[in-house]
């Protein structure tokens, strides 16, 4: 068992968690929106952009790109720290790096999100821009098909923590938590299915060496919207996504840190076992 962590980094996890739900409540709503209606779905910095024209709208965009910048640092924080425990064996490093790459991404996007509340377009070029910067170097396919492998791993992950029931190891037991076990699996397994097309417009690129195939959630959107029954296909989706944005809330409030778990608090798990 790693150190007790201080205690700053669990109001830094808790920060990060409720502006994520924000965004994902967001774009959930935006896609649901847009299978009823027709349309395109937004991605992230689209469903924030609808805030601009809106009460405080410009202070409600700074305030989820800091709480998404804290939810950054703390993958990163977490990654260094061990603050899940995963331990320094294979798997547990593997999995600290992948706190780490989190922690890069979303670093990333809260930057992106202030200068579009700032009225910055920061360059632009998103996905396809970094695609082909990749693409560029040395062995730049194979780089960018590791990528998109990795991406698609991470979606696998998500369906079967949602599949499995596995996010039961890391939030603290509740009765209102044993009635919201559907809202958290599909949103689970709904964020897993849309990294995974992510991954894949990744690993296409790689083979077409061509960055425009790349793609992000408006795209992997406009996939589902495009099969036969999309319309219905993309509304599903779109309520996962809500409810994953209701996930990031549940974790927001009843999220256990191994390192700062308190004497006497059980996870769903724990109880579960301790009833069995």
């Amino acid at each position: 068992m790693a150190e007790r962590a201080p205690v700053w980094v669990e109001y830094l996890m808790r920060a990060g968690y409720a502006a994520r739900g924000v965004v994902y409540l967001l774009t959930g709503g935006l896609a649901l929106l847009s299978a009823w209606h027709g349309g395109s779905g937004e991605d992230k910095k689209g469903a924030l952009s609808s805030l601009f024209g809106q009460p405080f709208g410009q202070s409600i965009i700074l305030a989820i790109a800091t709480g998404l910048l804290c939810y950054g640092i703390w993958r990163l924080v977490c990654g260094y720290m061990d603050l899940e425990d995963e331990g320094n064996e294979t798997k547990g490093v593997i999995a600290r790096i992948g706190q780490g790459l989190s922690g890069a991404v979303n670093v990333a996007l809260s930057l992106s999100i202030a200068r579009l509340a700032l009225g910055s377009s920061g360059g632009g070029g998103g996905k396809e821009a970094l695609t082909s910067k990749l693409l560029a170097m040395p062995f730049g396919q194979i780089i960018v098909g590791a990528v998109g492998l990795g991406v698609i791993g991470a979606g696998l992950a998500y369906l079967y923590k949602g599949w499995s029931e596995k996010y039961r190891e890391n939030l603290r037991w509740s009765p209102i938590l044993e009635k919201l076990s559907t809202p958290i699996r599909l949103g689970l397994m709904a964020r897993g299915v849309v990294v995974a097309i992510i991954g894949g417009f990744f690993l296409f690129a790689a083979m077409q060496a061509d960055a425009d195939q790349a793609g992000g959630l408006s795209q992997a959107f406009e996939l589902v919207r495009s099969q036969a029954y999309g319309r219905y296909l993309l509304g599903f989706l779109a309520a996962g996504m809500f409810a994953f944005g209701i996930y990031c809330w549940i974790e927001t409030i009843y999220r256990v840190l191994p390192t700062r778990q308190s004497k006497g608090t059980k996870t769903i798990a724990q109880h579960l076992k301790a009833h069995a």
